[in-house]
């Protein structure tokens, strides 16, 4: 007879067992239940060690807490409820905000085997069907025993999100059908990515089925935009607060089907002329005016959040005016630069790596001789591609180190990386940020250089 404190076959059991943890740490509930028992060698030296690893508090969770030794099988953690238990760590931004710190790498794969699957026979669909989600507050100065569990809860991605869950499985799958795994980019997808794997990704080189080029290794992943997005869900459910998620596509419709049939009316008009068929004040003053219209006229509030897709897929959203010889005269910004933030971030889990594979949707605003407004153009549907996220992370690795090191004055310029720049966006010098070293700076962010905006977006559709 068993004696653990839940029913393995159970997922409610499991559940209800987990929920324990909730504004608590596993020592603490350990002690209370005086339920050590799951403690092995093993164990202790997650306890003792000084350097903290990936997946050390969810190795913690599973021997410790539900007395199961950790292992590299292929099942669920709990195969009898098939029911697999998964941990992902919080981080508190300098406005309190609370946010899952990286995206949720979920099972390995190998070219190979994913070439010959079908989604409803996968593994991926048996391993990660019902998962068990554990979020907790990281503290690299805690041990895993100390570190407090905010929410524990079940997440059914295909009873939730099937058809982008299906869409995104499919897209990795026929990349490797074409003999291009090696070609494989988060940005291929909105939810369900196929991520490289860390310290390993240097050497982790395979061979795929369809092709003689080798291609980095990669395991099924949710993106940071959607684990965020279903710890933003799981709280509301919690807490019984009203969801607002309204959804943005019709099954089996694609983001830019959508966003051309919204546009669609206002297609050639002038911004005046748009404001006046909605029957909204035009304001020659707003500076931002072009980027507010097109956030009117997809129905956006001011964070994005109210449309379901947008939120869970962190889609970048951007206003471009074009003049009459097709350039722009802008850099393309993203959210200021959280200080203390970035110096505990590692480059594929950070929030400027998470900007730039995402997919894009450009909103095209053009001018022509002789007019002093602009008119809606079209719209777009872009992704930065693979072989330039290199000059991406030179820019965020120099930004991090110099916020390391307390030099807030020497960040990248325009002229020092063909691609991105790091420079202010505060609304005036009192707009200030938090730093590590405890002090306040002017709030700076990163951009994209306008020059690549023009060579990447612009040249193919208005060159000459």
């Amino acid at each position: 007879m068993s004696d653990l404190l839940y029913n393995e076959e159970s997922i409610s059991s499991i559940i209800e067992y987990a929920q324990r943890l909730e504004n608590k740490t596993i020592d603490e509930v350990n002690f209370e239940q005086n339920s050590y028992k799951g403690i092995t060698s093993t164990t202790k030296n997650y306890i003792v060690q000084e350097k903290k690893t990936k997946g050390g508090f969810g190795q913690y969770l599973e021997t410790a807490y539900f007395g199961k030794e950790a292992d590299n099988k292929s099942q669920p953690d709990f195969p009898a409820a098939k029911l697999e238990l998964k941990a992902s760590p919080l981080k508190t931004l300098s406005n309190f905000e609370v946010k899952v710190k990286e995206r949720l790498v979920l099972n390995h794969f190998t070219f190979t085997d994913l070439d010959k699957e079908v989604f409803n026979k996968s593994h991926f669909k048996y391993k990660n069907d019902n998962i068990l989600l554990v979020f907790y507050h990281y503290n690299k100065e805690q041990e895993y025993g100390q570190m407090k569990v905010q929410l524990a809860d079940l997440w059914q991605c295909l009873k939730e999100d099937e058809v982008q869950i299906r869409s995104d499985w499919q897209t990795i799958v026929d990349k490797i059908h074409a003999g291009k795994a090696h070609e494989i980019s988060e940005a291929d997808t909105l939810y369900l990515g196929a991520c490289t794997k860390g310290a390993t990704k240097d050497t982790n080189w395979q061979v795929q089925p369809h092709s003689d080029i080798k291609a980095q290794g990669r395991a099924f992943c949710f993106k940071l935009g959607y684990i965020n997005h279903i710890f933003q869900i799981l709280t509301q459910r919690k807490e019984h607060r009203q969801i607002l998620e309204t959804r943005f596509l019709a099954k089996n419709e694609t983001f830019l089907e959508k966003i051309n049939s919204i546009f669609t009316p206002y297609i050639g008009k002038f911004a005046n002329e748009i404001c006046k068929m909605r029957n909204e004040n035009y304001n020659l003053a707003d500076k931002s005016r072009y980027a507010n219209i097109s956030r009117r006229i997809m129905g956006f509030n001011k964070d994005f959040s109210n449309l379901y897709e947008f939120n869970a897929a962190d889609i970048q959203f951007k206003t471009i005016r074009i003049e009459p010889n097709g350039k722009c005269n802008e850099s393309m910004s993203f959210k200021n630069i959280e200080y203390c933030e970035i110096v505990d971030e590692e480059w594929e889990d950070s929030y400027f790596y998470n900007a730039i594979t995402s997919k894009f949707i450009i909103v095209l605003f053009k001018r022509n001789e002789g007019q002093d407004e602009y008119y809606l153009d079209r719209v777009i549907e872009w992704q930065i591609p693979v072989e330039d996220y290199h000059y991406f992370e030179e820019v965020w690795t120099d930004t991090k180190n110099k916020v390391a090191l307390g030099d807030y004055e020497h960040f990248m310029k325009i002229s020092d990386n063909p691609v991105s720049h790091i420079r202010p966006k505060g609304k005036n010098a009192d707009d200030l940020m938090f730093t590590p070293q405890g002090t306040q700076e002017k709030k700076k962010c990163f951009w994209i250089n306008q020059s690549y905006i023009q060579e990447k977006i612009l040249n193919p559709i208005y060159k000459k």
